[in-house]
Protein backbone atom coordinates (compact mmCIF):
# COMPACT_ATOMS: atom_id res chain seq x y z
CA UNK A 1 0.00 0.00 0.00
CA UNK A 2 2.60 2.44 0.73
CA UNK A 3 4.23 1.62 -2.70
CA UNK A 4 1.14 2.54 -3.88
CA UNK A 5 0.41 5.90 -2.62
CA UNK A 6 4.21 6.57 -3.07
CA UNK A 7 3.78 5.96 -7.09
CA UNK A 8 3.24 8.57 -9.46
CA UNK A 9 0.38 7.36 -11.16
CA UNK A 10 -1.50 7.21 -7.51
CA UNK A 11 -0.09 10.96 -7.45
CA UNK A 12 -1.58 11.74 -11.31
CA UNK A 13 -4.97 9.69 -10.83
CA UNK A 14 -5.11 12.14 -7.40
CA UNK A 15 -4.73 15.24 -9.60
CA UNK A 16 -7.49 13.85 -12.20
CA UNK A 17 -10.07 13.05 -9.86
CA UNK A 18 -9.53 16.49 -8.47
CA UNK A 19 -10.10 17.76 -12.07
CA UNK A 20 -13.26 16.11 -12.83
CA UNK A 21 -14.25 17.54 -9.14
CA UNK A 22 -13.52 21.07 -9.74
CA UNK A 23 -15.06 21.08 -13.15
CA UNK A 24 -18.13 19.17 -11.98
CA UNK A 25 -18.89 22.07 -9.21
CA UNK A 26 -17.80 24.87 -11.93
CA UNK A 27 -20.38 23.93 -14.31
CA UNK A 28 -23.54 22.96 -11.78
CA UNK A 29 -22.50 26.43 -10.94
CA UNK A 30 -23.32 27.56 -14.32
CA UNK A 31 -26.37 25.48 -14.67
CA UNK A 32 -24.39 22.86 -17.17
CA UNK A 33 -23.56 19.55 -17.07
CA UNK A 34 -19.88 18.05 -16.83
CA UNK A 35 -21.03 14.71 -16.94
CA UNK A 36 -23.21 15.20 -19.89
CA UNK A 37 -22.97 12.18 -22.41
CA UNK A 38 -21.57 15.16 -25.34
CA UNK A 39 -18.71 15.80 -22.56
CA UNK A 40 -17.77 12.43 -21.84
CA UNK A 41 -17.70 11.60 -26.04
CA UNK A 42 -15.12 14.69 -26.40
CA UNK A 43 -12.86 13.75 -23.85
CA UNK A 44 -13.16 10.03 -25.61
CA UNK A 45 -12.88 11.16 -29.52
CA UNK A 46 -10.15 13.94 -28.26
CA UNK A 47 -8.05 10.45 -26.02
CA UNK A 48 -8.23 8.49 -29.38
CA UNK A 49 -6.45 10.74 -32.07
CA UNK A 50 -3.90 12.36 -29.55
CA UNK A 51 -3.18 8.98 -27.69
CA UNK A 52 -1.22 7.47 -30.58
CA UNK A 53 0.56 10.62 -30.76
CA UNK A 54 1.05 10.16 -26.98
CA UNK A 55 2.53 6.30 -27.03
CA UNK A 56 4.87 7.13 -30.06
CA UNK A 57 5.93 10.60 -28.03
CA UNK A 58 6.27 8.61 -25.15
CA UNK A 59 8.62 5.90 -26.21
CA UNK A 60 10.73 8.46 -27.91
CA UNK A 61 11.35 10.38 -24.84
CA UNK A 62 12.24 6.99 -23.26
CA UNK A 63 14.96 7.15 -25.29
CA UNK A 64 16.39 9.80 -24.56
CA UNK A 65 14.86 11.87 -28.29
CA UNK A 66 11.76 14.12 -29.30
CA UNK A 67 9.77 14.11 -32.50
CA UNK A 68 8.15 17.23 -33.15
CA UNK A 69 7.37 16.63 -37.06
CA UNK A 70 4.75 14.23 -35.45
CA UNK A 71 1.73 16.17 -36.17
CA UNK A 72 2.64 16.98 -39.69
CA UNK A 73 3.62 13.28 -40.34
CA UNK A 74 -0.01 12.31 -39.41
CA UNK A 75 -2.18 14.95 -41.74
CA UNK A 76 0.26 13.81 -44.67
CA UNK A 77 -0.70 10.07 -43.93
CA UNK A 78 -4.46 11.44 -43.54
CA UNK A 79 -3.80 13.26 -46.91
CA UNK A 80 -2.52 9.76 -48.59
CA UNK A 81 -5.56 7.83 -46.90
CA UNK A 82 -8.51 10.59 -48.05
CA UNK A 83 -7.06 10.97 -51.90
CA UNK A 84 -6.69 7.70 -52.50
CA UNK A 85 -10.28 6.56 -51.29
CA UNK A 86 -11.80 9.69 -52.95
CA UNK A 87 -10.00 7.88 -56.34
CA UNK A 88 -12.08 4.58 -55.53
CA UNK A 89 -8.85 2.99 -54.38
CA UNK A 90 -9.65 0.16 -51.77
CA UNK A 91 -8.90 1.47 -48.03
CA UNK A 92 -7.25 -1.78 -47.08
CA UNK A 93 -4.92 -0.52 -49.70
CA UNK A 94 -4.40 3.31 -49.08
CA UNK A 95 -3.92 2.32 -45.00
CA UNK A 96 -0.58 0.05 -46.55
CA UNK A 97 0.12 3.54 -48.43
CA UNK A 98 0.02 5.28 -45.71
CA UNK A 99 2.01 3.10 -43.27
CA UNK A 100 4.68 2.92 -45.86
CA UNK A 101 5.35 6.79 -46.73
CA UNK A 102 4.53 7.46 -42.66
CA UNK A 103 7.40 4.82 -41.90
CA UNK A 104 9.00 6.09 -44.83
CA UNK A 105 9.69 9.93 -42.92
CA UNK A 106 10.21 7.63 -39.80
CA UNK A 107 12.76 5.83 -41.24
CA UNK A 108 14.45 9.64 -42.47
CA UNK A 109 13.88 11.32 -38.83
CA UNK A 110 15.68 8.28 -37.27
CA UNK A 111 18.71 8.37 -39.71
CA UNK A 112 19.14 11.81 -39.48
CA UNK A 113 19.35 11.34 -35.41
CA UNK A 114 21.25 8.24 -35.23
CA UNK A 115 23.57 7.87 -37.95
CA UNK A 116 24.20 11.68 -38.74
CA UNK A 117 24.11 12.87 -35.15
CA UNK A 118 21.53 15.80 -35.39
CA UNK A 119 20.08 16.63 -32.31
CA UNK A 120 16.22 15.35 -32.74
CA UNK A 121 14.52 18.29 -32.14
CA UNK A 122 16.43 20.33 -34.83
CA UNK A 123 15.98 17.49 -37.39
CA UNK A 124 12.57 16.66 -36.81
CA UNK A 125 12.11 20.34 -37.07
CA UNK A 126 13.56 20.67 -40.44
CA UNK A 127 11.30 17.14 -41.79
CA UNK A 128 8.33 18.42 -40.39
CA UNK A 129 8.88 21.84 -42.82
CA UNK A 130 9.59 19.13 -45.67
CA UNK A 131 6.37 17.03 -44.86
CA UNK A 132 3.87 19.81 -44.17
CA UNK A 133 5.25 21.18 -48.08
CA UNK A 134 5.33 17.67 -49.77
CA UNK A 135 1.78 17.51 -48.38
CA UNK A 136 0.26 20.32 -50.41
CA UNK A 137 2.01 19.19 -53.42
CA UNK A 138 0.83 15.19 -52.90
CA UNK A 139 -2.83 17.16 -52.45
CA UNK A 140 -2.25 19.27 -55.74
CA UNK A 141 -1.04 15.89 -57.69
CA UNK A 142 -3.80 14.08 -56.58
CA UNK A 143 -6.35 17.22 -57.56
CA UNK A 144 -5.75 18.50 -60.51
CA UNK A 145 -3.12 21.46 -59.21
CA UNK A 146 -5.34 22.27 -56.54
CA UNK A 147 -4.42 21.49 -52.94
CA UNK A 148 -7.92 21.37 -50.97
CA UNK A 149 -9.47 19.58 -48.35
CA UNK A 150 -10.66 16.30 -49.63
CA UNK A 151 -14.11 14.41 -48.55
CA UNK A 152 -13.91 10.83 -48.94
CA UNK A 153 -16.40 7.67 -48.22
CA UNK A 154 -14.97 4.22 -47.78
CA UNK A 155 -16.48 1.78 -45.08
CA UNK A 156 -13.52 0.08 -44.05
CA UNK A 157 -12.06 3.80 -43.06
CA UNK A 158 -15.33 5.02 -41.77
CA UNK A 159 -15.27 1.86 -39.63
CA UNK A 160 -12.67 3.09 -37.19
CA UNK A 161 -14.31 6.47 -36.59
CA UNK A 162 -17.95 5.77 -37.26
CA UNK A 163 -17.92 2.25 -34.77
CA UNK A 164 -19.12 2.16 -31.29
CA UNK A 165 -19.32 -0.77 -29.08
CA UNK A 166 -21.59 -0.52 -25.89
CA UNK A 167 -21.69 3.31 -26.39
CA UNK A 168 -18.29 4.09 -26.62
CA UNK A 169 -16.03 4.80 -30.21
CA UNK A 170 -14.28 1.32 -31.14
CA UNK A 171 -11.30 3.45 -31.40
CA UNK A 172 -11.46 3.75 -27.58
CA UNK A 173 -10.75 0.10 -27.07
CA UNK A 174 -7.91 0.21 -29.83
CA UNK A 175 -6.25 3.19 -28.06
CA UNK A 176 -6.48 1.28 -25.43
CA UNK A 177 -5.17 -2.05 -26.37
CA UNK A 178 -2.48 -0.21 -27.69
CA UNK A 179 -1.06 1.31 -24.71
CA UNK A 180 -1.19 -1.90 -22.94
CA UNK A 181 0.50 -3.65 -25.56
CA UNK A 182 3.59 -0.80 -25.38
CA UNK A 183 3.27 -0.90 -21.50
CA UNK A 184 4.23 -4.34 -21.69
CA UNK A 185 6.77 -3.85 -24.21
CA UNK A 186 8.63 -1.06 -22.14
CA UNK A 187 8.91 -3.04 -18.89
CA UNK A 188 8.42 -6.91 -19.51
CA UNK A 189 10.52 -7.14 -23.20
CA UNK A 190 14.26 -7.08 -23.98
CA UNK A 191 13.48 -4.17 -26.34
CA UNK A 192 12.10 -2.25 -23.50
CA UNK A 193 15.54 -2.76 -21.74
CA UNK A 194 17.16 -1.19 -24.25
CA UNK A 195 15.22 1.81 -24.72
CA UNK A 196 15.52 2.82 -21.58
CA UNK A 197 19.00 1.56 -21.02
CA UNK A 198 19.60 3.92 -24.80
CA UNK A 199 17.78 6.84 -22.89
CA UNK A 200 18.65 6.70 -19.43
CA UNK A 201 22.65 5.48 -20.22
CA UNK A 202 24.05 6.05 -23.41
CA UNK A 203 27.39 4.57 -22.47
CA UNK A 204 26.21 1.82 -20.52
CA UNK A 205 23.71 0.73 -23.52
CA UNK A 206 26.89 0.71 -25.58
CA UNK A 207 29.23 -1.51 -23.12
CA UNK A 208 26.38 -3.74 -22.86
CA UNK A 209 26.56 -4.13 -26.33
CA UNK A 210 22.89 -2.43 -27.19
CA UNK A 211 22.72 -1.33 -31.38
CA UNK A 212 21.24 2.34 -30.14
CA UNK A 213 20.97 3.52 -33.86
CA UNK A 214 18.79 0.56 -34.57
CA UNK A 215 16.73 0.86 -31.31
CA UNK A 216 16.17 4.80 -31.94
CA UNK A 217 15.44 4.13 -36.22
CA UNK A 218 13.11 1.83 -35.06
CA UNK A 219 10.90 3.86 -32.14
CA UNK A 220 11.12 6.93 -35.13
CA UNK A 221 9.24 5.00 -37.50
CA UNK A 222 7.18 3.63 -34.84
CA UNK A 223 6.28 6.98 -33.78
CA UNK A 224 5.24 8.46 -37.74
CA UNK A 225 3.24 5.26 -38.09
CA UNK A 226 1.23 5.93 -35.39
CA UNK A 227 1.32 9.29 -36.04
CA UNK A 228 -0.53 8.50 -39.60
CA UNK A 229 -3.02 5.93 -37.31
CA UNK A 230 -3.82 9.45 -35.11
CA UNK A 231 -4.88 11.15 -38.56
CA UNK A 232 -6.53 8.00 -40.05
CA UNK A 233 -8.73 8.25 -36.44
CA UNK A 234 -9.37 11.79 -37.10
CA UNK A 235 -10.26 11.23 -40.87
CA UNK A 236 -12.34 8.73 -40.24
CA UNK A 237 -14.69 10.48 -38.06
CA UNK A 238 -15.23 13.78 -40.41
CA UNK A 239 -14.48 11.70 -43.52
CA UNK A 240 -12.20 14.47 -44.33
CA UNK A 241 -8.57 14.27 -45.09
CA UNK A 242 -7.66 18.33 -44.01
CA UNK A 243 -4.77 19.66 -45.09
CA UNK A 244 -4.40 21.35 -41.67
CA UNK A 245 -5.48 18.12 -39.43
CA UNK A 246 -3.56 17.55 -36.17
CA UNK A 247 -1.97 21.29 -36.41
CA UNK A 248 -3.02 21.67 -33.05
CA UNK A 249 -1.76 18.95 -31.51
CA UNK A 250 1.82 19.46 -32.42
CA UNK A 251 2.77 19.27 -29.30
CA UNK A 252 0.00 17.31 -27.36
CA UNK A 253 1.54 13.93 -27.38
CA UNK A 254 4.65 15.31 -25.57
CA UNK A 255 2.81 17.41 -23.40
CA UNK A 256 0.96 14.42 -22.20
CA UNK A 257 3.68 12.39 -21.89
CA UNK A 258 5.63 14.43 -19.49
CA UNK A 259 2.89 14.90 -17.29
CA UNK A 260 2.52 11.35 -17.59
CA UNK A 261 5.95 11.15 -15.69
CA UNK A 262 8.11 10.24 -19.10
CA UNK A 263 11.23 12.16 -18.58
CA UNK A 264 12.72 14.58 -20.87
CA UNK A 265 15.96 13.51 -20.31
CA UNK A 266 15.20 9.89 -21.46
CA UNK A 267 15.17 6.44 -19.48
CA UNK A 268 12.20 7.01 -17.11
CA UNK A 269 8.63 6.46 -17.31
CA UNK A 270 5.62 4.27 -18.80
CA UNK A 271 2.64 4.21 -20.49
CA UNK A 272 0.06 3.68 -17.53
CA UNK A 273 1.99 7.19 -16.42
CA UNK A 274 1.26 8.43 -20.23
CA UNK A 275 -2.46 7.62 -20.62
CA UNK A 276 -3.18 9.00 -17.38
CA UNK A 277 -1.36 12.22 -18.11
CA UNK A 278 -3.49 11.96 -21.73
CA UNK A 279 -6.68 11.77 -19.88
CA UNK A 280 -5.59 14.49 -17.21
CA UNK A 281 -4.61 17.18 -20.41
CA UNK A 282 -7.80 16.39 -22.31
CA UNK A 283 -10.02 16.66 -19.17
CA UNK A 284 -8.55 19.65 -18.41
CA UNK A 285 -9.00 21.67 -22.50
CA UNK A 286 -12.59 19.89 -22.40
CA UNK A 287 -13.55 21.24 -18.88
CA UNK A 288 -12.62 24.87 -19.65
CA UNK A 289 -14.64 24.55 -22.82
CA UNK A 290 -18.29 23.12 -20.93
CA UNK A 291 -17.53 25.94 -18.95
CA UNK A 292 -17.11 28.39 -21.16
CA UNK A 293 -13.30 29.56 -20.85
CA UNK A 294 -11.94 31.57 -23.77
CA UNK A 295 -10.36 29.33 -26.04
CA UNK A 296 -7.49 31.39 -25.93
CA UNK A 297 -6.91 31.40 -22.94
CA UNK A 298 -7.25 27.00 -22.82
CA UNK A 299 -4.41 27.18 -25.02
CA UNK A 300 -3.31 29.65 -22.82
CA UNK A 301 -3.07 26.97 -19.92
CA UNK A 302 -2.30 24.34 -21.68
CA UNK A 303 1.52 25.60 -22.05
CA UNK A 304 1.74 26.31 -18.43
CA UNK A 305 0.85 23.04 -17.93
CA UNK A 306 3.77 21.67 -20.01
CA UNK A 307 6.00 24.45 -18.44
CA UNK A 308 5.46 23.08 -15.22
CA UNK A 309 5.48 19.37 -16.33
CA UNK A 310 8.98 20.12 -18.01
CA UNK A 311 10.13 22.04 -14.72
CA UNK A 312 9.31 19.14 -12.44
CA UNK A 313 11.07 16.91 -14.60
CA UNK A 314 13.87 19.06 -15.03
CA UNK A 315 14.41 19.51 -10.85
CA UNK A 316 13.66 16.24 -10.53
CA UNK A 317 16.97 15.35 -12.75
CA UNK A 318 18.84 18.19 -11.13
CA UNK A 319 18.12 16.69 -8.01
CA UNK A 320 19.03 13.27 -9.07
CA UNK A 321 22.50 14.66 -11.09
CA UNK A 322 23.40 16.77 -7.34
CA UNK A 323 23.00 13.51 -5.40
CA UNK A 324 24.59 11.34 -7.41
CA UNK A 325 27.89 13.68 -7.51
CA UNK A 326 27.71 13.83 -3.92
CA UNK A 327 27.95 10.12 -4.00
CA UNK A 328 30.84 10.09 -5.89
CA UNK A 329 33.07 12.57 -4.28
CA UNK A 330 32.00 10.63 -0.80
CA UNK A 331 32.94 7.61 -2.56
CA UNK A 332 36.67 9.30 -4.27
CA UNK A 333 36.91 10.46 -0.44
CA UNK A 334 36.62 7.41 1.40
CA UNK A 335 39.22 5.95 -0.83
CA UNK A 336 41.68 8.56 -0.21
CA UNK A 337 41.06 7.81 3.45
CA UNK A 338 41.67 3.89 3.20
CA UNK A 339 44.51 4.46 0.97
Amino acid sequence: MKKILKSKNFTLILILIVLIAVFSFWSSQLGKNFFATSTIKNVLQAIIVTGFLTIGAGCLLISGNMDIAMSTIGCLGLTVIGNACAKAIPGPIALLMMIVICGLFGLLDGWLVSVMKFPSFIATMGVSFIVKGLTYVYSQWWNNGVATNVNFKDAFIQWFGKTNLFGIPIGAYILILFFVIYGIMISKTRFGMKMLLVGGNPQAARLAGINATKVVITLFVNGSILAGISGLFQGARLGMAGLTALSTNQFTGLTAAMIGGISFGGGIGGMGGALIGLLILNTFQIGMSVVGVNPYWVTTFSGILLLGALSIDFLKLRFASTKLARKRRKEVKEAGKNA
